[in-house]
């Protein structure tokens, strides 16, 4: 096995309709080339409309028309063996799902149907992926429920019965009780009040160190990757524009849109207006010529306007795709008032 256990390369996924004879394709997933290693928690952030959320559904094997994968691949080095999810089959695909490859959903009552009990969830979820039944199977559940701080009166329990915090862990617990390699966290704290978002993450983080997993957490809150993430991976409008450990993201960015996303952090003791980015992401369907970013680049100059930037090496370990990021200034101090103590 080697170091990295994803290996996506030169993925392109489109959404590829044809409605009433007008043909159209949104570029959701351009091009994008990254690893995650062994071990690891890989960020991966950018606005709404980015492409994040196509992007992980190709990584999660989730794909359905009209979202179709043109180009590249999302290659896993399983224990079991190597597995493309962008060209598996059905089979392939079933044969990994759970006990190597999970993914926890935004939103808990994404997951949890409300007219079943939590017990006949973790039943249809994980019995098959780990081959127990009756009292071996309910034994695992109920040891993998303790270490979520869960007690076991939840399996007789219906969703809305729960709390918003204990639906998160419960949905938490569904994609970790087979103990896979990878995990795949899609906005995992969304609607949680911030008490019950700290628990949360600390769970997932205590979790991964535990199993061993890989995971790629997914967060337009650049202060949860801060906390949470080794490595972070930026999108913008479908592409992958700066990459690079965290430390070094929040205090020397090498992508315009990078530094705008961490200069949006509040500072302690800071109460000046921050400024918001002025335009809006282009529309993926028609996206601009050059750098996807340029529209809204302070930096921006002609060559950003007719050709579109290599994701390069700026410095270690880490990766940008930007005409001019020798020109993004550090923004100094920015790493520890976001909570960057890595």
């Amino acid at each position: 096995m080697t170091d990295d256990l994803l290996t996506v390369e030169g993925l392109k996924a489109y959404y590829q309709m044809n409605y009433f004879g007008v043909e159209r394709e949104v570029r959701a997933v351009d091009d994008i080339t990254m690893t995650v290693r062994r071990n690891e928690v890989y960020g991966i952030a950018g606005e709404s409309s980015s492409g994040k959320t196509s992007f992980i559904k190709v990584l999660a094997a989730a794909i359905r028309p009209p979202l179709r994968v043109v180009e590249g691949r999302a290659l896993y080095d399983f224990r079991s063996g190597p597995i493309d999810v962008a060209r598996a089959s059905p089979a392939q695909i079933e044969a990994v799902r759970w006990k190597s490859l999970s993914y926890i959903m935004q939103g808990s009552m994404s997951v949890l149907n409300p007219v079943r009990r939590i017990g006949r969830t973790f039943r249809d979820f994980a019995a098959k992926p780990l081959g127990l039944s009756g009292a071996a199977f309910e034994q695992r559940v109920v040891g993998h429920l303790a270490r979520l701080k869960l007690p076991p009166e939840v399996l007789r329990a219906y969703p809305h019965e729960l709390s918003g915090g204990m639906r998160q862990r419960v949905t938490i617990g569904l994609a970790t009780v087979c103990h896979p390699e990878f995990i795949i966290a899609d906005e995992p704290t969304t609607a949680l009040d911030v008490v019950v978002q700290k628990e949360v993450l600390s769970l997932i983080r205590d979790i991964q160190k535990d199993m061993g997993a890989s995971v790629v957490f997914v967060t337009h809150d650049m202060s949860v990757h801060a906390n949470m993430a080794d490595r972070v991976g930026i999108i913008y409008a479908g592409r992958l524009v700066e990459e690079g450990p965290t430390r070094q993201m929040f205090f020397t960015p090498k992508h315009p849109y990078t530094a705008h996303l961490v200069a949006s952090l509040p500072r302690i003791g800071d109460i000046q207006q921050r400024p918001a980015l002025e335009g809006r992401p282009p529309n993926l369907a028609d996206p601009p010529q050059g750098c996807r970013f340029h529209p809204r680049c302070p930096l921006a100059v002609d060559k950003c306007r007719k050709e579109a930037p290599p994701l390069e090496t700026v410095g270690p370990d880490q990766r940008s795709a930007c005409w001019r990021w020798r020109d993004v200034e550090p923004l100094v101090g920015a790493g520890p008032a976001a909570g960057v103590t890595a």
